[in-house]
């Protein structure tokens, strides 16, 4: 039994890069194509583009060799003795990260991979996996348990290591089952009442213009405005600015999405689009390069500083809020979960409910008329 040949590599080109995989759960590397009689050395390579060509052939050439039944473990380079803690959370980080999971993803895996091993003692890195003592797993987790949103988050992000080392049959349960779970208080975004929504936009409006149209976007097409609408592109929009059409890899969702644009919309995106012919153009940047993650968070901060004082907002709402009303407002007109959760493309039934949270308590003649019948 075999998995996969990956590879291991990086920018430097004074580093050694190489293919590695599990044969019967032992881990093996290979620098070269020695072992298996075929002339390729990316370590050779002048390079980075040259190095990666080749590495990526080398690691054909073992896979190859690996479904022709050749067999790495008589006459071989000597493979790892151990499967040791350093190299098994190193392997699964440099599968992951050359994976197309996105950005976010790779973030947390590469933190919580740098912080475990920082975290673990030297004696303890090197040797074999299954050694690796639970309390120390315990122990590290255990200094997140101030916030349980950021417990789970570790103990989530942890877990996908160990869960691998199961799939590759190197651990036959993953310890993170054992560890405790914490519970996660929800944030609430709170939703705005008619004139409120009103008030705010035209702030915006007034000062902080492209907030202002992320606003709208996210409230009118409910799309996410970090990541959905901050790096939305006219070739998104449609020519009679009636659709906005998303990749299943420009959304959340991971499949493709289609938003319709209320007529509201259409007229300050007319404004907007209409200063670029090029399709490749960011409606906010109107270059081909679109702000940084960051952007719309600090705007919002910065504005709602302002909205605060002049007691426009409260401090539960957030620029999510305005996807959370839109979703109320769906909601009420037509009491069709199934309309609202293919409005805000959720995969799942249960996350559109907590969208709902907005519509807060029923009062009594509320709860008097949805009494069974008889």
């Amino acid at each position: 039994m075999f998995t996969a040949p990956q590879i291991s590599t990086n920018d430097d080109l004074k580093s050694r890069s190489f293919i590695y995989f599990y044969y019967n759960n032992i881990r093996y590397k290979f620098y070269n194509g020695n072992k298996i009689n075929v002339t390729i050395f990316p370590n050779h390579a002048k390079t980075l583009k040259e190095r990666n060509k080749l590495l990526i052939n080398l690691q054909n050439a073992y896979s190859k060799a690996l479904h022709n039944s050749w067999n790495p473990i008589n006459g071989t380079e000597t493979p790892q003795e151990i499967n040791s803690i350093r190299d098994l959370f190193g392997d699964v980080l440099t599968e992951k990260i050359s994976s197309p999971y996105s950005k976010f993803y790779k973030r947390d895996l590469k933190k919580i991979c740098e912080q475990f091993l920082s975290y673990l003692p030297k004696s303890i890195l090197e040797k074999d996996i299954k050694e690796l003592p639970f309390s120390e797993i315990d122990g590290f987790l255990n200094q997140f348990k101030t916030s349980g949103r950021s417990y789970m988050n570790k103990r989530t992000s942890l877990s996908i290591f160990f869960s691998e080392f199961v799939r590759k049959n190197i651990l036959i349960k993953n310890p993170i089952s054992r560890t405790g779970k914490q519970k996660i208080k929800a944030k609430l975004h709170e939703v705005y009442e008619d004139e409120q929504l009103k008030n705010v936009l035209n702030f915006l409006k007034a000062n902080y213009y492209n907030l202002y149209l992320c606003a709208l976007i996210t409230y009118g097409c409910m799309l996410r405005p970090h990541q959905e609408i901050r790096l939305l592109k006219r070739k998104h929009l449609s020519a009679d600015l009636g659709q906005i059409q998303l990749s299943g890899s420009e959304n959340k969702a991971g499949r493709i999405r289609t938003v319709f644009i209320p007529e509201y919309l259409k007229k300050e995106l007319a404004e907007r689009i209409n200063k670029t012919t090029n399709a490749e153009a960011n409606i906010f940047t109107l270059t081909s390069e679109a702000f940084n993650d960051d952007y719309f968070k600090t705007q919002w901060s910065r504005a709602k500083t302002q909205m605060l004082k002049s007691n426009l907002i409260q401090k539960n709402h957030t620029l999510y809020s305005f996807r959370h009303t839109a979703a109320v407002q769906v909601y009420k007109r037509t009491k069709d979960l199934n309309i609202l959760q293919q409005l805000l493309g959720h995969s799942n039934m249960i996350v559109t409910l907590k969208y709902l949270r907005g519509l807060g308590e029923a009062n009594n003649e509320e709860l008097r008329n949805v009494l069974p019948t008889l």
